[in-house]
């Protein structure tokens, strides 16, 4: 495979599905619909170890069963449905203060140990419209408004 298109961990390989990997780049619309915040809980756990957010469920649990970050007796359960990426951006920002699940450590594994989130969803500092969409969303749950659930 000269020029890298069956994959790996070749971090230029070709994208087998380009609108299901990550957004570095911030090419994903705040408003684009879809999306679902969700949280990985221990066996009878109220609080999420792991906040995310993804545009299919299934195919992220399969990937965190992959990586080992959720074990097969641990649950997957979504906090928030059917949201902006926006919403979704800001809202898994507040549930990851909420729950102090930033626990994990940039650069290791992630293993039994080093399961939580490694990093924020958006810096607080930022001032582009963007992340200024991202603050609104954070800021509506963290002042009450919206439903949502938990555990």
């Amino acid at each position: 495979d000269p020029i890298g298109l069956r994959g790996g961990l070749n971090l230029y390989q070709y994208a087998p599905n380009p609108l299901s990997w990550i957004d570095p780049l911030g090419l994903t619309a705040v408003d684009a619909p879809g999306y679902s915040v969700y949280g990985l809980f221990d066996p009878g756990a109220k609080e999420p170890y792991y906040v995310g957010i993804t545009n299919d469920m299934d195919r992220r649990r399969g990937e965190h069963l992959d990586t080992g970050r959720l074990s097969p007796d641990s649950r997957m359960e979504p906090l928030e449905r059917n949201v902006k990426y926006g919403q979704a951006r800001g809202y898994e920002q507040y549930y990851i203060e909420k729950y102090k699940t930033r626990t994990g450590t940039i650069g290791e594994e992630i293993s039994s140990t080093n399961r939580g989130n490694k990093y924020n969803s958006f810096d607080h500092g930022r001032t582009d419209p963007r992340a200024q969409a991202f603050k609104d969303a954070y800021n509506s749950k963290k002042g009450g408004s919206g439903g949502g659930k938990c555990g």
